[in-house]
C-alpha cells in the first residue's frame, strides 16, 4: 500500500515538474535526460572516492545532528 501512495504522491508532482521545466527553458525530450544520465554516470564512474571537502562537510553536519539531538 505504501508504494501505491507514493506512486499517487509522484503523480501529483508531475504538473509542477512540467511547469518548472518549461520556466527553465529545459528542453523536455527524452534525449536532454539521457544525456544528464550519461553525464552523471560518467562522473560517477570516474570517481574513485568522494571528495575529502564533501566527506567533511557531511561528518560536520551528522556531528551537528547529533549534538542537537542530544539536548
Amino acid at each position: 500500500m505504501n508504494n501505491y501512495k507514493q506512486a499517487l504522491d509522484i503523480l501529483k508532482g508531475e504538473a509542477a515538474l512540467q511547469k518548472t521545466i518549461a520556466d527553465q527553458g529545459i528542453d523536455s525530450g527524452k534525449a536532454t535526460f539521457q544525456g544528464w544520465l550519461l553525464e552523471e554516470r560518467t562522473y560517477l564512474k570516474n570517481l574513485q572516492k568522494e571528495p575529502l571537502q564533501e566527506t567533511l562537510e557531511m561528518e560536520y553536519l551528522q556531528k551537528l545532528l547529533d549534538w542537537h539531538g542530544a539536548e
